[in-house]
């Protein structure tokens, strides 16, 4: 049976041509690198005649065909048919792999400080290096990986953006142009100074502002004043003078115009007039044939004009006389009509005049009025303006009051926290030996059961004045394993001051001690700290995790008759033990 052939690489097995030199930390050996894209060897074959190449390159060179080997040619040692590369041809060299992949690398991004082996590379770096230079997708500016996210968000000029008006998507580089079309985007109204309008909206806005300012109905006549629309009854009140300037001069012109017109229109029409008669008249004439006598003044005999076609017939002196009184008719008619027209206008100007004077007379009564008006509007003027000045007053002592009024609250929280911290000082001990009184212990009790107030904590005391901070921490109605079954006892220690100058970890056997009022038979539970737990590390908030007996107590040797509760108050003491302080 004939020895089966090895299958030529698998795309899965090599997908890749080689390395790149420059990851090698060592010297490059020629051995190492492939004899087709002359790189460092990835998942190497080894073809007949000896020759290694990449599993990719050797895939791509034969993939059209049987090839001869590059290499052997170079090297002047082919030899038909070893040095002919084809499928099936090659086997996988694993010895010549693993050679390679424990080749010593580095990572060839700038800035990555990355070392291993060529294996470590493939498997773990490759491709996921933060340093690699990619380039962007969009507008293809070349930029490190670790750098994508931000150039996509922030830098690329080809990113997409949502408007945060119409929320419509564009293109960065549009911003400019979306911004002069987008319908909601703000405009600001040069009126009334009305900000956040959507442009969609502005046209209709300005049609009802008050503020916008549009042009003097009387522009037509040559008024030039913008105004405010609220205030154009009061400008065409302030300017009517003015105004019916305006409107005489124009109407003047308009009747100078007319009376230029009306002798030129007539001259006109009566020279033209004249003209079509010459015209027609000599039309006439020459259509007359001349008068038929002797053929000629000689005697003999000579030849006759030809006579007229039959179908000519001459035009009689009384026909031609007709047509002309025709035409002089209508031209006469026109002529009247522009006469009837020309005193029609005179009688509009006459009626326009007289409307002129009317108005002057009614412009002086509503100077007179306006007068009037104005000396009664400084009035209402300075007594708003006396007003205004005393609410401004009244605005100012109010602030003031306010001001005054969150100055005494700051200055209330602030003697709240010098009293709690006055009522923390005396209660603090600096000996390591701390008693707590817990009054009022029955409706406590309750809230605890209740869950409302389930833990208290101790003021804080301390081993010296430069020493540990400590507090206790009570849950009367148990916690964790003691929950309604034990008073639970815990002892916290707290960030301090001094807390650089103390030797970490806590290490201090703790005694902690439920006080018998009788003197007789205390509770006392006693440990000492377990210095790998966090709860005894040096504080990095405020206190540590609370360590104790969460079985310190049971509660059935508090609700019996007992010497434990006096006047509804017990007593917490501990005790820290200060040997080696």
């Amino acid at each position: 049976m004939a020895a089966q052939e090895p299958s030529p690489p698998s795309s899965l097995e090599g997908n890749k041509p080689g390395f790149p030199k420059k990851i090698l930390a060592n010297k490059l050996e020629d051995k190492h690198l492939c004899n087709s894209c002359q790189k460092i060897l990835r998942r190497p074959f080894q073809a007949q005649c000896g020759h290694r190449f990449c599993a990719y390159c050797f895939n791509k060179t034969v993939s059209s065909g049987p090839q001869k080997c590059n290499a052997c040619i170079k090297e002047d040692i082919f030899e038909d048919p070893t040095s002919i590369l084809k499928q099936g041809c090659a086997f996988p060299d694993n010895a010549a792999r693993r050679e390679v992949e424990a080749l010593a690398a580095v990572c060839p991004n700038e800035g990555c400080t990355w070392k291993g082996n060529i294996k470590e590379y493939e498997l773990n770096h490759e491709g996921k290096c933060e340093f690699m230079i990619i380039p962007c997708p969009s507008c293809k500016e070349l930029i490190r990986f670790n750098e994508q996210e931000r150039h996509n968000e922030r830098e690329c000029p080809e990113r997409t953006l949502n408007c945060k008006y119409c929320k419509e998507p564009f293109h960065f580089k549009n911003i400019k142009a979306h911004d002069e079309i987008c319908p909601k985007y703000p405009m600001i109204c040069e009126g009334c100074a009305k900000k956040k309008i959507p442009r969609e909206k502005y046209v209709d806005h300005i049609k009802f502002c008050s503020k916008f300012r549009a042009p003097c109905r009387f522009h037509v006549v040559g008024c030039d004043m913008s105004v405010e629309k609220e205030k154009i009854h009061d400008h065409e009140r302030a300017c009517s003078y003015e105004h019916l300037n305006l409107l005489l001069h124009y109407i003047m012109g308009l009747k100078v115009n007319l009376e230029a017109l009306q002798p030129q229109s007539l001259e006109l029409a009566s020279h033209k007039s004249l003209r079509d008669l010459e015209v027609k008249l000599g039309q006439l004439s020459a259509q007359t044939p001349p008068a038929q006598g002797a053929c000629g003044p000689a005697p003999g005999p000579a030849p006759c004009p030809a006579p007229l076609p039959t179908s000519f017939t001459p035009v009689l002196p009384s026909a031609v006389g007709a047509a002309l009184e025709l035409q002089l008719h209508g031209e006469k008619t026109k002529v009247a009509e522009l006469s009837r027209r020309c005193q029609d206008l005179e009688l509009k100007v006459g009626t326009f005049e007289n409307i002129v004077c009317v108005l002057n007379r009614e412009v002086e009564r509503s100077s007179t009025t306006l007068d009037a008006s104005n000396r009664q509007h400084r009035l209402d003027q300075d007594k708003i303006e006396s007003l205004s000045n005393k609410a401004a007053a009244q605005t100012v002592l109010l602030l003031q009051v306010r001001q005054l009024e969150r100055t005494v609250g700051l200055k209330d929280l602030t003697i709240a926290e010098m009293e709690g911290r006055i009522r923390e000082m005396s209660a603090a001990t600096y000996d390591g030996v701390f008693v707590w009184r817990i009054s009022d212990f029955t409706k406590k009790r309750q809230d605890a059961i209740a869950g409302r107030a389930p833990a208290m904590f101790s003021p804080a005391f301390y081993t010296s004045k430069y020493g540990y901070k400590m507090c206790l921490r009570i849950y009367l109605n148990g916690d964790g394993t003691g929950r309604g079954s034990h008073l639970s006892l815990f002892f916290v220690v707290m960030r301090g001051q001094s807390d650089a100058l103390l030797k970490w970890p806590f290490n201090q056997k703790v005694t902690l001690m439920l006080l018998d009022q009788n003197n007789r038979e205390h509770v006392i539970d006693a440990f000492r700290p377990d210095v790998t737990s966090s709860s005894f590390q040096r504080p990095v908030s405020e206190m540590n995790i609370a360590s104790g007996c969460p079985l310190f107590c049971p509660l059935s040797k508090l609700d019996s008759k007992n010497s434990y509760i006096r006047d509804d108050t017990i007593f917490i003491k501990a005790i820290v033990d200060l040997t080696g302080l």
